[in-house]
Order: structure tokens, then C-alpha cells, then sequence
């Protein structure tokens, strides 16, 4: 009826919601750590408070990549989600945009692994 369909419809925006995520994550951790050193006069300085506030972006960017390729993948294998999606139907377009964000969250969950581990790891200005 009116075209609607049951179930939710990927589309570019919840494909690149994920890596979206990771970007900002990225942005935030680079903008946190360059003011909390941005003097540089004193390089044994302790960057705590920047340390604490990108462990909590990075738990939230984790979980938020998590259930979204969770729900992809839920979404992808409820279709029968075998690849090739290679034909030129509205079903093998839902299908490869539901893969793509499975493996863009993947993907992006790895990424905001890697950007948090210096600063997690590091505990002044060095």
C-alpha cells in the first residue's frame, strides 16, 4: 500500500553512518590530545582528562558500530544473504548495501580500535 514495505530500507546514509562515526571519533581524540598538549612546555604533563573523555567516545563509537553491523548482518542473512548480489534488482541492491554496512562497521569498529590505542596507552605529552 503506497509503496511501503516492511522491515527498514538501507540506504547510502545508514551505509556510511558507521565510518561516519570513526571520522568524528578520529576528529575528537586528534582535537582532545592537541589542546590538552597545546603549550608544549611541558611534555611530562598528564593528559588525564582527554585520556578518560576519548574512552568514552571510543566506548560509544564501539558499541554504535557494533549494533549497526549487527543489525545489517540480522538483515543480510534474514534475506538469504548469499553473495554475488550482482543482478539489477531492487533485492540484490537491498542486499549488497545491507553487506557493505556489515562490512563498513567492521571496518570502522577496527579503525576507531586503532585511533584510540596511542592515547590510551600514552599517558603525557610525549
Amino acid at each position: 500500500m503506497f509503496g511501503l514495505r516492511r522491515g527498514t530500507t538501507d540506504s547510502l546514509v545508514t551505509m556510511i553512518a558507521a565510518p561516519t562515526v570513526w571520522a568524528l571519533h578520529f576528529l575528537l581524540c586528534y582535537i582532545l590530545v592537541a589542546v590538552a598538549c597545546a603549550p608544549n612546555a611541558d611534555v611530562f604533563k598528564s593528559i588525564n582528562g582527554a585520556r578518560i573523555s576519548i574512552a568514552i567516545a571510543t566506548t560509544a563509537g564501539l558499541a554504535f558500530c557494533f549494533f549497526a553491523g549487527l543489525r545489517a548482518w540480522r538483515e543480510w542473512k534474514a534475506a538469504g544473504g548469499k553473495p554475488p548480489h550482482d543482478k539489477p534488482t531492487e533485492h540484490d541492491r537491498e542486499r549488497q548495501m545491507e553487506l557493505a554496512s556489515v562490512l563498513l562497521s567492521a571496518l570502522s569498529f577496527l579503525a576507531i580500535v586503532f585511533t584510540a590505542l596511542p592515547v590510551l596507552l600514552v599517558a603525557d605529552c610525549r
